[in-house]
């Protein structure tokens, strides 16, 4: 039987075990890097959300809109970008400089990617929910500013012993 080697989180002193007995280390550790994008990108999407209902109040229904940020893509951008990122990034060793680097790049290109379609749908199809006619220029250096933080933070907490800990704190990765 081959053994693999625990991740950064499992050695760390008084981290709680990563791994359920019965999942295997590929499944935890795919299961842990979507969990990672999903909050990332779930806490990046509530700031895009306060910030669009601060600048434009009057656009578009508030149930819509949380709808449209939390659900499809807080929740459904996250969960595909860390489905993509793990496919990309499963062989290459957890807390290896390659690891770090391909997950830090590839989720901020999948996060990029996520706002250049929501702004051309908010855009062409003449949503104008977060104000993509109005300030078009704002709109899209707050997303690739985002999905450039996005991909730093979730490689940060998927490639690091401390960022695997902060996880466990917050009861991520159970």
């Amino acid at each position: 039987m081959e053994t693999t080697p625990l991740s950064p989180m499992a050695r760390q002193p008084g981290a709680a075990a990563v791994r359920s007995p019965e999942a295997s280390p590929a499944e935890t550790r795919a299961a842990n890097t979507i969990k990672v994008f999903v909050l990332t990108g779930f806490v990046g999407e509530a700031a895009f959300l306060v910030l669009g209902l601060v600048l434009f109040p009057d656009h578009g229904p508030l149930l819509w809109r949380m709808v449209w940020t939390l659900g499809l893509c807080g929740i459904g951008m996250g969960a595909a970008v860390g489905a993509l990122t793990f496919l990309t990034t499963s062989r290459l060793p957890l807390g290896s400089r390659s690891a770090y680097v391909a997950t830090a790049g590839g989720g901020a290109v999948l996060y990029g990617v996520c706002q250049t379609l929501c702004w051309s749908l908010d855009h062409n199809v003449g949503l104008n929910y977060w104000g993509s006619q109005d300030m078009p220029v704002l709109f899209l250096v707050k997303g690739y500013a985002g999905a450039l933080l996005g991909g730093l933070l979730a490689s940060f907490h998927l490639n690091s012993a401390t960022g695997a800990a902060m996880m466990c704190r917050l009861k991520v990765f159970r």
